[in-house]
């Protein structure tokens, strides 16, 4: 299949159960436990034998996240957790987008027609002659500070701020509300491709700075968040776990997604099916 078949095929924002595990690493059981569990969702899912399952773009994009997490030592329900809590998450999600890099989406065309690709495309992450590798100036990563605090950082000038922190021995995540300032966001990299992406990502993403739009789907999905205001005492500990850790976990979830793209693209290899995976 050619790069341009993969984006055609991108497009329909339909992936299957086979798409999930060969590109974001989950195995096939760990990726049936997330739906059972609903820690993610499906738009589409046929019942009985030969049932058919499918997720959208988001859904794939927050899987990468969620395998990188569980590699890195975190339980399948934690990293889920923390995949969908991390502030600005879909800022990330879409700027990250293979369409929103390569093609031109300056001219209306034909919603069955493939746009035009990008002779200079806006970022080379899916550039075929490279390898993905760590991009320090737009890179976002999540660190776990002393196995409790979890932070999120964005780009190489900003120190990790903490959204949450892990209970029961790391068996629980709970998050917190407020989040935190959108200056922790501006002035990096990826802040600037959000520009060009949205007229006014400041709004685009604004429902992710208000608790009120997006906590009662939390509260459907069983995830615990707390209100912890800048004069909180946890606030306060957290800042010094960051300051002085003893140690750190480190997850680079902008490259996570992008070897997940560039794998369902056919850039790089896709990660090996089981037999298990299969079925």
């Amino acid at each position: 299949m050619t790069l341009d078949d993969a984006l055609r095929r991108y497009r329909l924002n339909q992936f299957t159960d086979e798409d999930v595990i060969r590109c974001t690493g989950l195995s096939g059981r760990k990726w049936r436990d997330l739906i059972k569990d609903k820690l993610v969702r499906t738009v589409t899912h046929t019942p009985g034998r030969g049932r058919v399952r499918l997720c959208d773009a988001t859904t794939l994009k927050r899987a990468a996240v969620i395998a990188a997490l569980n590699q890195a030592g975190s339980s399948l329900r934690v990293s889920s957790e923390v995949a969908y809590f991390t502030p600005f998450h879909t800022a990330l999600y879409d700027i990250t987008d293979p369409c929103a890099i390569l093609l031109d989406r300056s001219v209306a065309v034909d919603p069955e027609r493939l746009p035009a690709r990008l002779r200079k495309p806006r970022t080379d992450w899916f550039d075929p002659n490279r390898p993905a590798r760590a991009e320090p100036d737009s890179d976002w990563w999540i660190e776990i500070h002393d196995g409790r605090f979890v932070g999120i950082g964005y780009g190489p000038k900003h120190t990790p701020v903490v959204f949450g922190d892990l209970r029961d021995d790391g068996a629980r995540f709970v998050g917190w509300v407020p989040l935190h300032r959108r200056d922790q966001f501006v002035g990096c990299a990826i802040e600037k491709l959000a520009t060009e992406f949205r007229a006014n990502p400041a709004n685009a993403y604004a429902a992710w700075e208000d608790p009120t739009r997006w906590s009662r789907e939390l509260n459907s999905l069983g995830y615990c968040f707390e209100q912890h205001g800048d004069d909180d005492p946890l606030r306060a500990t957290a800042a010094a776990a960051v300051n002085s850790p003893l140690f750190t976990t480190t997850v680079n979830v902008s490259l996570a997604i992008r070897k997940a793209l560039r794998r369902y693209l056919g850039i790089e290899p896709a990660e090996p099916l089981s037999e298990s995976d299969s079925k």
